[in-house]
């Protein structure tokens, strides 16, 4: 009924309190003035540098992932013609051909990766890609007849070209302007050499499965390298579950998954008047319309049947074709090549010398285009170097053969001809992993927005089709090359692969950097935002 209230007394005095009050808001002021905001930025900037260089070490390991399955071939088609020398026979070469014919073709769809990396997003694509390849290795490695590989190579190929698309969007998306974009893609020749190693592990890893008596390698000698493959991919894909950070911007429809709560500034909303939130889903506030519409707006949809009709990305789709079609020939058609006589029209090279060549080759050539080709676009600029570069090739197509013939004289000691065909092959893979480098800037920046790369870059994959189309010319040469003298067979090789390169020379010339609104792109298509320059006083900025 009765309170009782207790009074308690300090014994220090005012004056003290106000002495210690004057002394706390000196020491925070001197703690204050000590934190340096340029080093907290400075702390910010180097924890962002970090994340970038580890997301983009990420994206490399996705195109380091497939190019080692794409390159168990060799090793495989060793298991199904064990007669196969170093440079082929016939059925070793038409089994080869055919097997990349396969690949190539499940390649082109990248059209449907490339339409679901822009819907569902690019990290989730590339992670069921790696899951995919991974189980497409171990297969491989149980296939014992033709058709059976043929089969799975064409898996291989469709499961593969989900991870090149989803990776190449990912490096649009991290990548910004066009010198630093030049030099992250220059490094992609160089890990295609370094994929290209695998083979040799598969091989070594056979031949030592060989002295252990197991039953099932006794029975599928291809699934010790297959395993190899497997087990490579698959700790790759573990990497990047676990690193791999999405670089797609949300969809505006994923906005809303985010709770009021997460969204509401409860000082803003009391200081607006704001009512409470409510539970019901289906009301919201005015200030939450507005910043919601504010901070994502509505993106931007291309659809792949629109790309196809612009001109621009058209005619940037049958300069890569021809690229992809000339280039691959010579690739293919290498291992028939190389062991003819100069004479005839060949390289004149040992069998046991091509394999080491080829890769010695490869590692100088993605050397050269790593160092030299950012700083030549930073001078000459991007389309201008593309355009004289598609010029080069058939010319080349036609002094090799010339060549050949000059060092083939009496005069001349063979080891001068071998020199010769080998500086031949390092200028053609010099200049074809360059193009490749220039294709892919532009493919690129034919983009229109980040909403719609993995769309454009998925119908630019269509030109994959055009290396399976290199097999039917490998096969004719093959059947003719019974009825006719090599050196018959080999010109009209060095002369359609020159007519082939010259056709895609005059395509460059009509070739643009970058589509055009209205001509190439609908102008409903795209989103349009307003800027400005804060500091700029005049209305030029906007």
């Amino acid at each position: 009924m009765f309170g009782f209230h207790k009074r308690q007394r300090s014994l220090i005095s005012i004056k003290e309190l106000e002495k210690e009050d004057q002394l706390e808001r000196q020491h925070d002021l001197h703690a204050e003035a000590s934190i340096d905001p340029l080093e907290e930025e400075d702390d910010v900037a180097s924890v962002d540098t970090h994340r970038q260089t580890r997301n983009l070490t990420m994206i490399y390991l996705l195109f380091l992932a497939e190019a080692i399955m794409a390159s168990s071939l060799s090793a495989q088609v060793a298991i199904l013609a064990p007669t196969a020398t170093g440079c082929f026979d016939t059925d070793a070469s038409f089994l080869r051909s055919i097997s990349e014919c396969a690949y190539f073709t499940g390649s082109s769809a990248g059209v449907l990766w490339g339409w679901s990396a822009d819907r569902v997003g690019r990290r989730r694509v590339a992670l069921f890609g790696l899951v995919g390849m991974a189980v497409c290795c171990v297969s491989m490695g149980f296939a014992r007849g033709f058709v059976a590989f043929a089969v799975l190579r064409f898996t291989a190929g469709v499961i593969g070209s989900a991870v090149t698309v989803a990776g190449m969007a990912m490096l649009a998306d991290v990548t910004q302007g066009s010198k630093g974009r030049a030099q992250v893609v220059a490094r992609l020749p160089m890990i295609a050499f370094c994929g290209s190693l695998g083979p040799l592990a598969a091989n070594s890893i056979r031949h030592l499965s060989e002295r252990q008596v197991f039953e099932v390698l006794e029975k599928y000698p291809g699934l010790s390298g297959q395993l190899a493959c497997a087990s490579l991919v698959g700790m790759i894909a573990l990497a990047e579950a676990l690193l791999l950070e999405e670089t797609q911007t949300l969809p505006t429809g994923l906005s809303r998954t985010l709770s009021h709560e997460e969204a509401r500034d409860c000082e803003k909303a009391a200081f607006l008047g704001q009512s409470l939130p409510n539970n019901s889903d289906d009301s919201l506030t005015l200030m939450e319309v507005l910043n919601e519409k504010a901070a994502i707006p509505v993106t931007s949809r291309l659809t792949t049947s629109q790309l196809l009709t612009a001109p621009s990305v058209l005619v940037l789709l049958v300069s890569y074709a021809m690229l992809s079609l000339h280039s691959t020939t010579l690739d293919i058609l290498l291992p028939h090549i190389s062991h003819t006589r100069s004479h005839d029209g060949g390289l004149g090279l040992p069998c046991s010398w091509l394999s080491t060549i080829k890769l010695v080759i490869a590692f100088c050539a993605a050397a050269r285009i790593l160092k030299f080709v950012p700083h030549v676009i930073e001078r000459v600029g991007l389309l201008k170097m593309y355009r004289r570069m598609s010029w080069a090739f058939p010319v080349l197509y036609t002094v090799i053969p010339l060549a050949g013939l000059a060092a083939s004289s009496d005069r001349v000691a063979p080891v001068v001809a071998a020199v010769v065909s080998v500086l031949a092959m390092l200028v053609k893979a010099t200049l074809a992993g360059a193009a490749q480098v220039l294709i892919l800037l532009l493919i690129l920046s034919a983009a229109p927005d980040a909403q719609s790369t993995g769309t454009t870059i998925g119908v630019l994959s269509i030109a994959e089709l055009f290396k399976a189309s290199a097999v039917g010319v490998s096969g004719i040469s093959y059947y003719l090359s019974s009825a006719y003298s090599m050196q018959v067979v080999n010109g009209s090789l060095w002369a359609a692969l020159a007519v082939t390169a010259l056709a895609g020379a005059m395509v460059a010339r009509k070739l643009r950097e970058t589509p055009r609104v209205g001509t190439d792109i609908p102008e409903a298509c795209l989103v349009w935002q307003g800027m400005f320059d804060s500091e700029s006083d005049g209305e030029g900025s906007f």
